[in-house]
């Protein structure tokens, strides 16, 4: 399939107050866009006009969120867009030189209605220490019901428009300006399957997440991680017990106790109370999504 043939995409990036950050992610996201493509950048109520300043100036549609929350804004930039493919992207990564083309051409393919893809670290920063969520798996893989570990993340997140209109969008009680924090990617995946649309997962989608956080941040960002992760399972569960229990035992064992074990044995002490701190966070967010609920 040519670039001609594929669909045209709209690609969405949430951002709030970081312009810096936003010129790097829209300069390698020009460099990719094909001449039908649309970028649409929703300001997440930014405390000054920099942020506009900086998408007008790539040239992307510009639309505003009065209050903060990354999933209110992804949901304005999907429901303004033009075309009927959408592609999600944050500020803090760099997208390949391939990625419009790959993503639109995964979501082309007959009955495949989503699509996440490889997540690593920018390539000027080989050694950075990876904070935020990573998919490396070299092979593509169906994402159904049965699958065990990481379905992928929104940071490089495709899908057509009818299916998030079913589904009613990301959950704008998850995710980044809410209590929750995060998730909002999953639980939005836990969506799509209790609709019956399994994903897909394309190793050749790539993208690269500059990693600007320190080892202070670190602890913090995966107390959130877990929080949304808590009132996500917390919710799958009224859902899909069985891929609740799943996916809890996931999240609390081998990736949450077993990694604080695995990192105190290695004698690395950050990433034992990363993932430590995490593991609270899930039990918090999940007791406090109940207590609410």
């Amino acid at each position: 399939m040519t670039e001609a043939d594929r669909p045209p995409l709209s690609v969405v990036v949430a951002t709030r107050d970081r312009p810096d950050q936003l010129a790097r992610c829209l300069r390698a996201l020009a460099a990719a866009l094909g001449p039908d493509d649309e970028l649409v950048v929703v300001d997440s109520a930014s405390r000054d006009d920099r942020t506009r300043q900086v998408a007008t100036a790539a040239g992307a549609h510009v639309a505003r969120a009065e209050r903060p929350g990354t999933s209110r804004a992804r949901n304005i930039g999907w429901r303004c867009a033009r075309h009927d493919v959408i592609a999600f992207t944050d500020d803090d990564v760099e997208v390949s030189a391939e990625w419009v083309d790959a993503m639109a051409r995964s979501l082309a393919v007959p009955g495949r209605r989503w699509v996440t893809g490889w997540i690593g670290v920018t390539v000027e920063q080989p050694g950075a220490q990876e904070f935020n969520p990573q998919m490396l798996a070299d092979a593509p893989m169906r994402l159904d019901r049965a699958h065990r570990g990481s379905l992928g993340a929104s940071a490089n997140l495709g899908a057509h428009r009818s299916l998030l209109d079913a589904v009613g969008g990301f959950d704008e009680r998850f995710g980044p300006g809410t209590w929750t924090s995060a998730a909002e990617d999953v639980e939005l995946f836990d969506r799509f399957l209790a609709a019956g649309v399994d994903g897909y997962y394309d190793p050749d989608v790539r993208v690269f997440h500059e990693q600007w956080r320190g080892r202070r941040d670190a602890v913090t960002l995966h107390w959130r991680y877990g929080k949304g992760m808590g009132a996500r399972l917390a919710r799958l569960t009224w859902r899909d017990p069985r891929r609740a229990a799943r996916s809890a035992y996931d999240v609390l064992g081998p990736e949450g106790l077993g990694a604080m074990l695995r990192c105190l044995r290695a004698g690395y002490e950050l990433g034992a109370l990363v993932a430590a701190t995490r593991v609270l966070g899930t039990v918090t967010g999940f007791l406090a999504w109940v207590w609410r609920r």
